[in-house]
Parts: C-alpha cells; structure tokens; sequence
C-alpha cells in the first residue's frame, strides 16, 4: 500500500523571488499613480502625482544591469570585506582562544559556563557573522558535556548567529552606505547596544538550560529521546595552549574596525576606509599564523567565491528600485506608506520604519538585498518624517536581524537547526519569548535614541 505524500509548499529560490518582484513592480507602474516629492517655494518636501511612464516588461530584465552597476561600490565594500575575513577564519586563531576558553570553563558548571560561551558566540557572530556558523559542532559538543537539550545548543549557535549580526555595530555597512551615512559610525551607540542585548539573551538561555539541568523533564524537546544521543559524539577536551600569535590575531581582528571608524570620520576616506584596513591587516595576520602567500591568496579568494551569491541578489535587487523609480511609483509608494506614520513622534516613526523592514525579512532574509531593495524606498519616508539618517539605519537594523530567526527561508537558521537536531516548530516555541523581550528592548532603544536626537 502506498502512502501519498502531502506536497509541502516551498518558498521559490531567492533568485526567482526577486525576479518575481520585478514582475510585480512593474505591474504596479501600470497600476499605481505616478508621483514625486518637489520642493516648494517654502522650502518643504511636497508630494505632487505626475504624469504615469510605466515600464516596458520586456526591458525590465535589462534593468538588471544597470541595477549591478548601480551598486558597484557596495558590492566591491562585500567582496573585499569577505576575503579579508576569510584569511582570519583561515587561521584559526579564533577557534583556538574558543577551544582554550571551552577548556578552562569546562567544571564550572551551567550557571558560569554557558552565558560565558553564548555571550563570545555572540560576540563572533557580530564581528565575523559567517565564522560563527564553523563553531557549531563546537557548541553541539559543548551542550551534550552539559547533559542539556538540542535547545540549548541551538541558543548558543543560531540565536547567537541572529542576535549577533542583529545588533553588529559592523553588520549595516551596506545600508549605510546606501543612506549615505559613513561606514561604521554610531560605533560606540552600536557596541552597547550588543552588550545589552547579548546580556538579555545570556540571561534567558542561561535560565532555561538551568532549569533542563535540575529537571530534563522541563524541556521543551517534549520527550526524552535527545537524553539517549547525549553520549554519542561527545570527546573529552584537550588542554590547548594558546600561542602568543593566536592572541595578537584577535586583538588585530577586533581593533581593525575601531581604526577603520576613525580613518572614516578623520580622513574621510569612506567606503575605501574598510578594504584599507582589512587587507593589510588580514595579510599580516595570515603571516603571523605562518601561512604562505599561496594558502593567504587562496583564503583571500575564498572570501571572494563566497560572497559573490550575496553580490548577484543585490543587483537583482537594485533592478527593483530602477522599476519603481524609472515607473515613477516609488515616491508614491513612499509617500502612502509615510501617511499613518505623519504626526507621530520620531521615536513612534522609527519603530514603524521598524515593523516595516521585519515584516518584509520575512520574505527576503538577506540583509544586503533587503537593504538594495528597501532602502531606496524607505529614504525619501525618512527624509519626508524627518528622521535622521543615522536613525533610519537604526530602525532597518532592528527590523532586520531579529526577524532571521524566524523566516524558514533563512538557511543558516534552518541549517543550524538541521545540525542540532531541532524542528522548527519547537524552536519557535523557544525562541518567539526572547523574540519579544528583545524586541520590546530594542523599540525602547530606537525611542531613546530619537528623543534625544541622536544622528
């Protein structure tokens, strides 16, 4: 007897799900008014409908291009950024500082051990967002030498990934840049913001692997099945000496970007501020770990092959915005989206701009063609509410991050739970609790940072 299988929906591959929005985009120009902001004769951002210049469907895959072209400068900022981060990863020098740390926190027990680790996972994620996805086995291990559930291992591994890049003073260069704000300012406000948020959730994945240690009934897994896999893959720890170069690696790793801030602000280079920085700096590192030009140059294009699907999508997301704005819709679509925001306070706008961007992470997780897709759209909102730049990005980031780990479209979530043996409706059972705390946090944040006219 054969069973039939039900057919489970499955989202389309991103590539087809932006090209289908190009599609409807430009329907739209048939569909939707024309219109754009003009400045009066007092000075003030007015909206005006004009005349309709839809968009031909047959020229719209040519957009593509030009949309490409069009994001050059923060595609080259990817490119450069990956392959410098790579030559780091290549060294292992941040793998081995974890070993040691695993190491010497290994009898502390529950209440030391995991918001130590959760909180250096977190602070990985943020600095090195793809590095932290090679130290999941590590956490794996780490959580079964506990005797905690597969929950606990995917606190440290995929909600560290999200929260890490969600609050990265480091992760938005790409919506700053298309905002025009200068790469890696508001630094300092960024950092602390992680701080705060990664003591939250330390808090919260602590509490919870607490009360599985003292009862493994309490668990969310709903049965024991995950107690009996608790021995297997599990290797006893080895003593690692850190060596003299693993630390200055770290040190050049993390300092690199507080160097970068400041060539940015006081020399004003920009977007080439970064590649300044990290190239130099990744060579010297790959040298320390006494690795040769060819293994440094092979990193170096790794980092390159590795970013490029992230460049391809920002292309066809530009094209995107070239269909709104040569159909003359997106003013439009600016304008209408700004109005139930009007009259509200800065504080209030942001938090809107920031519901807006997490509702929409859903359907695309990529922050980088989330961000070449919606940025267009949300800077004139921004400019017409009266938001500062600086805010603006703000309000994208909190949108942004916290929403991958809830979109089964993001594959480092979905990958993570793979490995940690969690399905995702008893992840989302999990994780939706810390999803609003931090959320509530986070809106608060924006808040503070509007009422005092931070830019």
């Amino acid at each position: 007897m054969t069973m039939s299988k039900k057919k489970e929906f499955k989202m389309p591959h991103i590539v087809f799900l932006i090209m289908g929005l190009m599609i409807f985009m430009c329907i739209l120009t048939y569909v939707i008014p024309a219109g754009e902001f003009v400045t009066n004769a007092s000075g003030i951002n007015e909206y005006v409908q004009c005349e309709r210049t839809p968009v031909n469907p047959v020229l719209i895959f040519s957009l593509i291009f030009e949309g490409t072209v069009n994001a050059a400068s923060v595609i080259a900022l990817l490119l450069l950024i990956g392959a410098s981060t790579e030559i780091i990863l290549s060294t292992k020098a941040i793998e081995h500082v974890l070993d040691y740390l695993l190491y010497k926190l290994q009898d502390k027990g529950v209440d030391i051990l995991v918001p130590c680790m959760f909180s250096v996972f977190c602070v990985i994620g943020a600095f090195a967002t793809e590095g932290v996805i090679g130290l999941f086995p590590v956490a794996i291990i780490l959580t079964k030498r506990l005797r905690l559930d597969p929950l606990v291992s995917a606190g440290f591994t995929v909600l560290a990934f999200v929260l890490g890049f969600a609050a990265s003073p480091v992760s938005c260069h790409a919506a700053q840049a298309l905002m025009d704000v200068p790469i890696y300012s508001g630094f300092g406000v960024r950092f602390l913001n992680l701080i705060l948020c990664t003591g939250i959730a330390a808090v919260y994945v602590t509490w919870y692997a607490k009360r599985v240690s003292r009862n493994p009934s309490c668990s969310l897994m709903g049965h024991d099945r995950w107690m009996q896999d608790l021995d297997s893959g599990v290797k006893e720890l080895e003593e690692v000496k850190l060596a003299p170069t693993d630390l200055m690696i770290l040190v050049l790793f993390f300092a690199q970007y507080i160097v970068a801030v400041y060539m940015n602000m006081t020399v004003g280079l920009g977007l080439k501020a970064m590649p300044a920085v990290m190239i130099p700096v990744a060579i010297f590192c790959g040298l320390l770990a006494r690795r040769s030009f060819d293994q440094i140059g092979n990193s170096f294009l790794k980092g390159v092959r590795g970013m490029s699907d992230i460049c391809i999508i920002i292309g066809l997301a530009g094209a995107i915005s070239l269909i709104m704005k040569n159909g003359r819709i997106m003013d439009t679509i600016a304008y209408y989206c700004s109005r139930p925001l009007q009259g509200l306070s800065l504080g209030l706008t942001s938090i809107g701009i920031a519901g807006i961007v997490g509702v929409m992470n859903i359907l695309i997780p990529s922050a980088s063609a989330k961000a070449a897709s919606l940025i267009p759209l949300i800077k004139p909102i921004a400019v017409n509410l009266g938001m500062a730049p600086q805010l603006t990005v703000q309000a994208f980031q909190c949108g942004d991050g916290m929403m991958n780990g809830v979109s089964p479209f993001m594959g480092q979530t979905m990958g993570g739970l793979e490995m940690c043996k969690v399905d995702y409706k008893t992840w989302m059972r999990w994780y939706f609790p810390i999803l609003m705390v931090l959320y509530v946090f986070e809106f608060l944040f924006l808040y503070i940072l509007a009422t005092i006219g931070w830019s």
